[in-house]
């Protein structure tokens, strides 16, 4: 049976078993993970079962839920060792961390310390470059040495993290060589994690046996002087050393020596790499604390490639899904225009993103009948193109040569509002047009006004007769009746086409529309349609794509 591992920033450590439907975790007491933290919202998070074993979904807290350091969107799978960050707690999936690393509060003071290295400094000073420039003087023997030490180390670790890693493989390694280079009892690496942002253990290392199966305390005021000074701090001789007298993390261990350094990218701190010695009795000196300087700025400089190559592999993998995504989507509007002997019937659709949330379908009622469909969900990206391809699939069910107009707006609605989250919508247009006699039946659901014009150019529009779908259950619609007459047409349209704006910020708007439709009243369908393109790619260039555009016409050819 899976287990999760609840590790508090205070308090004792402990393990629930997966037996119920669904684990809440959150700041409420009647949580079955009770964390008690103010960046902790009341139900913050739930743990339940997936297809694939256990899941884990953010409950629209305020600060957010964290998986393996990201901050995640929607239900996300989990797999074993998986970390959840709630506040300052820690949730393992399934997976028991034999060490818990405690950060214990101490005064923050310069006295705490026996050398500090500011670490920009020390980067760029020219007696620690490894670039050999040393001179070969007597006196300067034993610092030429340690310099050849350094840059052989140095060369040797970046030998060896030149190859992509993915990230948990790579802090393993970083661990076992600075380990390697530099012998110690203890050592963690840390991570800057969550929000509000804190220092998260990723990988611990326990050399000493004996030490294996205590709790590692670690100081944070010592951990606030490494990062807030951004400097390598060497505590030596703690025991012996009255001013650590405080500092009971030191002394309850007996640590004789220990090295917090910064791991910082030459742009930021990420995390931070702590050691100690405490079996060891040779206490830590300043050429250690220079050497793990630079292995951790070697380090922190990889550990961030690797989350840039990490997001483009995963960016690339996306949009492969996206492309396919576009492609499903793109079949789900209607291939050809539907041939009719009284009326030309063209549409088109250009999503904002590879997916979008704009519809628009014919469908064949019976011979004489065809329902013409236009909509619009609240959003844009794959979120409004899933809700697209529901209502799809339930407009599809329930127009046929029986339907009522009326009660399958009904249903429509209160599908939505059962399928969608309470902040999302659908505009929807539908019309049934009779093609022997060129009545329109239709509802309007909140959606941009359809516009009819006549041979004079003069304007009718076809007003709203409900509230959007999805926004409350139960709402009714009014069916309305319109006839285009011969020689007029019906334009259908998506507010992506009037809310276009220009390089100025200026919007297309319905007047920029009408203009154009007046402008050609002789034109067929399609060429009025490809008019009303070539001039909104026109008005729009230089200017970012805002919403998904789609258009209808309907034009009468008697």
């Amino acid at each position: 049976m899976a287990k999760l591992y609840v590790y508090q920033k205070k308090g004792e450590d402990y393990s629930i078993p997966l037996k119920k439907d669904r684990i809440s975790i959150g700041r409420s007491a009647d949580n079955d993970i009770n964390v008690l933290d103010p960046f902790c919202s009341g139900k913050h998070a739930y743990i339940y079962p997936s297809e694939e074993g256990w899941a884990v979904r953010d409950n629209a807290s305020k600060n957010g839920t964290f998986l393996n350091g990201k901050k995640i969107k929607g239900e996300v799978e989990l797999k074993k060792g998986d970390e959840v960050l709630v506040g300052s707690t820690r949730v393992v999936f399934d997976k028991e961390i034999p060490t818990h690393v405690e950060m214990t509060e101490a005064p923050t003071s310069s006295a705490n310390v026996n050398t500090i290295l500011q670490v920009e400094e020390l980067l760029t000073k020219t007696e620690i470059d490894t670039t050999m420039k040393a001179r070969l003087a007597p006196m300067d023997l034993e610092k030429v040495r340690t310099e050849h030490r350094a840059f052989a180390i140095m060369s040797e670790v970046s030998k060896a993290l030149l190859l992509h890693q993915p990230i948990s493989e790579l802090l393993d390694n970083i661990m076992d060589l600075i380990c390697t280079h530099l012998p110690m009892d203890r050592g963690i690496l840390m991570l800057k994690e969550g929000n509000p942002a804190q220092f998260i253990p990723k990988v611990i290392r326990i050399n000493d046996k004996n030490l294996k199966d205590q709790t590692i305390q670690v100081s944070q005021s010592i951990i606030n002087m490494a990062v807030d000074k951004n400097s390598s701090i060497l505590t030596s001789d703690a025991m012996a050393d009255t001013r650590f007298k405080a500092m009971e993390s030191i002394i309850k261990f007996s640590i004789h020596s220990a090295m917090c350094v910064p791991l910082w990218n030459n742009k930021e701190i990420i995390g931070i790499i702590y050691s100690d010695r405490i079996s060891n009795l040779e206490q830590f000196k300043d050429e250690d604390l220079k050497l793990l300087t630079l292995l951790s700025n070697l380090a922190a400089v990889k550990i961030e490639n690797s989350k840039l190559i990490d997001q483009s592999i995963e960016k690339e993998k996306m949009e492969k899904e996206l492309s396919l995504a576009a492609k499903i989507q793109k079949d789900f509007l209607p291939r050809e225009n539907p041939p009719c002997k009284k009326f030309e019937i063209v549409g088109y659709n250009t999503p904002c993103y590879q997916v979008g949330g704009d519809y628009y379908d014919f469908i064949d009622i019976d011979p004489s009948r065809l329902g013409i469909v236009v909509a619009d969900v609240s959003g844009k990206g794959v979120g409004a193109s899933l809700l697209m391809a529901s209502l799809r699939a339930a407009l599809q069910s329930e127009v046929h040569a029986k339907y009522n107009i009326e009660k399958m707006a009904v249903k429509l609605n209160n599908f939505v509002h059962r399928s969608s989250a309470p902040n999302s919508f659908i505009t929807f247009f539908f019309c049934e047009l009779n093609r022997k006699s060129g009545e329109l039946k239709y509802i309007n659901a909140g959606h941009n006004p359809p516009l009819i014009i006549d041979k004079k150019g003069k304007i009718t529009r076809l007003e709203s007769s409900g509230l959007c779908l999805g926004m409350f259950p139960a709402s009714t619609y009014e069916v309305k009746k319109v006839t285009i007459n011969d020689g007029e047409m019906a334009v259908l349209f998506t507010d992506g086409i009037t809310e276009s704006r220009n390089k100025d910020n200026k919007e297309f708007d319905e007047k920029g529309l009408i203009k154009l439709l007046r402008k050609y009243p002789k034109l067929k369908a399609s060429k009025i349609l490809k008019k009303i393109n070539e001039e909104l790619e026109s008005f729009t260039a230089g200017a970012d794509r805002m919403d998904d555009m789609t258009l209808v016409i309907i034009q009468s050819t008697s």
